[in-house]
């Protein structure tokens, strides 16, 4: 089922130490919400930024950030991100197949004992 029209969007908490690189060291990743509009997630990321007594938003990046503790953390709405199609029907004919398989190695031992 796809989410009403217009919420395609995702707020992400991207979070690195403060010792880190961002450039050379990839973030941990956190879903914060998603099937949101563009308006609601941004307002969700800028809540959730402004509940740090360290925080702002980075112009360049478009994303709210904020600091708590040792570790920086970027607030990005992004469009949702879904699966290529043809991965999805890859899945689909690898399961069929794997279902066709299993139906004929089974048919082929004979009934069941009791």
């Amino acid at each position: 089922m796809s989410p009403p029209l217009g919420r395609v969007f995702e707020v992400v908490r991207e979070t690195w130490d403060l010792s880190a690189d961002p450039r050379a060291t990839p973030p941990s990743c956190e879903l914060v919400a998603a099937d949101r509009s563009a308006s609601d997630a941004a307002d969700l990321a800028r809540r959730a930024a402004g509940a740090h007594s360290r925080h702002g938003f980075h112009k360049p990046t478009r994303a709210w950030w904020a600091v708590s503790g040792d570790k920086f953390h970027r607030f990005v709405v992004r469009p949702r991100r879904r699966p290529p199609p043809i991965l999805v029907v890859g899945l689909g004919i690898a399961g069929l197949a794997a279902l066709t398989t299993l139906g004929l190695s089974r048919s082929r031992r004979g009934p069941a004992a009791r």
